[in-house]
């Protein structure tokens, strides 16, 4: 018996996939391929501590014998795993629950250049990400007296490369990378220590180490001194560097398969009120440049924009192919998959428009508010419940003008009545390199335990 050890191209093994899975009769399945590389490297006293450079590819299918699915996946592509691969896809059909779904047809894409790869990030040198580290790190240590330790310093730039086909024609690829720089820095006045972080994102190595520096020093310096509030029901402006932490929590509850599974306690309420009429919410692939765009899904299904909340009324769940399918509903083309998992659900870009009030008028609309620029952890949060228990750093304020840093602080709520409880949002977003977009966004009367 000769065994194969010819390493194929993505292509080829997802055609020689293809081949395979028709072979044993599959007449319907699809075949994911990716390949990811990176390389970074972390700083600390002037020295690199460590340095990464990775490399992965793999191919993974999903066939059907009759309507039971199988699955498997492997990382070598020569003939003979993905031979054993599409063998054990078909043999572990046998065992599986039925799942209806209709796989999709090749379509016409959205032509649009949603710039996700920008070829100067691959001839980026570890020795430029050293450089850019060391004046970062240096920034920090120089811009104020009571930074005692500068203890996160990196940079980073990765990329990758996807491919869907089935068995009904589609065949899609795509291609990005991203680079990231990030500074962390602890502040120390008497007994008292703070930490700041600040970091930078994007498609292209155009950051200002001198910035990213400053801007960690000036998060960390800001919340020395502070001391908690007494327990109360307060006003709290979410600041945009925050928001996308909170509600990207409870993104799940906007997914079918949650809903269908009794996991989401928007289940029914397509059609009706969940938020005050300020609120709206998309699932948006077409932003230029974020991390989630795309033009086609997980599942090889053409991506549109979808509106999920519009003027606070749910207007749909999210789809993919096989929750789709049980509720009889069109896929919304935010199916997730990659080569080595299963499919499931996700926005796109995670978008909730800008409102028109300025920060500053946000933080005048009460007398006295929360300003909150730091959440704490996450385990407290559910998001069948919708129960919010996270500690929380930021300021007091009194008639719109900072009183004190305030810390040790926990913030207790309910996602789904905080939907009902939201007075404004800003005109900004964070700068963060994120498929998460929210503004600053004002909350009456959540609970404080200080």
């Amino acid at each position: 018996m000769i065994v194969s050890t010819e390493t194929l191209s993505p292509a080829e093994a997802v055609e020689f996939t293809e081949q395979e899975a028709k072979k044993l009769g599959a007449d319907r399945f699809d075949i994911v391929a990716g390949e990811s590389e990176s390389m970074g490297l972390e700083l600390f006293e002037g020295k690199v501590k460590s340095t990464e450079l990775a490399n992965s590819r793999g191919i993974g299918v999903r066939l059907f014998h009759g309507n039971r699915p199988g699955f498997s996946f492997t990382e070598r592509m020569t003939r003979d795993a993905l031979s054993r691969t599409v063998a054990d896809a078909w043999s572990h059909a046998a065992f599986t629950d039925e799942m209806e779904l209709d796989l999709p047809h090749p379509v016409p894409l959205a032509v649009l250049d949603l710039q996700q790869h920008n070829p100067k990030l691959e001839t980026v040198t570890f020795e430029e990400m050293k450089s850019f580290g060391l004046r970062m790190e240096q920034t920090a240590q120089q811009c104020d007296a009571r930074i005692e330790n500068v203890p996160y310093v990196g940079v980073s730039r990765g990329g990758g490369f996807s491919m869907i086909r089935n068995s009904n024609g589609v065949f899609y690829q795509s291609r990005q990378n991203s680079i990231s720089a990030w500074t962390g820095v602890v502040a120390k006045d008497g007994e008292t220590r703070k930490m700041g972080v600040y970091s930078r994102g994007g498609r292209s190595f155009d950051f200002n180490a001198e910035v990213i520096g400053t801007t960690a020093v000036e998060r960390a310096i800001e919340l020395l001194g502070a001391e908690p509030v007494s327990s109360g029901v307060y006003p709290i402006v979410f600041s945009n560097r925050v928001s996308p932490q909170l509600f990207s929590m409870f993104s799940s509850p906007f997914f079918a398969e949650a809903a269908q599974k009794g996991q989401s306690r928007l289940q029914g309420k397509v059609g009706t009120s969940i938020a005050v009429p300020e609120f709206d919410l998309f699932s948006d692939p077409f932003m230029v440049g974020a991390p989630g765009s795309h033009l086609f899904d997980g599942e090889g299904v053409a991506a549109r924009k979808v509106e999920v909340v519009r003027s606070g009324v749910l207007q749909t769940f999210l789809y993919n192919l096989e929750s789709a399918k049980r509720d009889g509903a069109t896929p919304t083309g935010t199916g997730s998959r990659g080569y080595s998992g299963k499919a499931g659900t996700g926005f796109a870009n995670y978008i909730v428009p800008l409102g028109k009030t300025s920060l500053e008028e946000l933080l005048t609309t009460f007398p006295r508010c929360l300003f909150v620029v730091k959440l704490e952890g996450g385990s407290g949060c559910s998001a069948v419940s919708g129960e919010i228990s996270i500690g929380a750093q930021g300021f007091l304020y009194e008639n719109g003008k900072r009183a004190r840093p305030v810390d040790r602080i926990t913030l207790n709520a309910n996602f789904f009545e905080l939907l009902n409880r939201i007075r404004g949002f800003s005109n900004a977003y964070s700068d963060s390199f994120s498929s998460v977009k929210i503004p600053d966004v004002l909350v009456e009367d959540i609970h404080v335990a200080g």
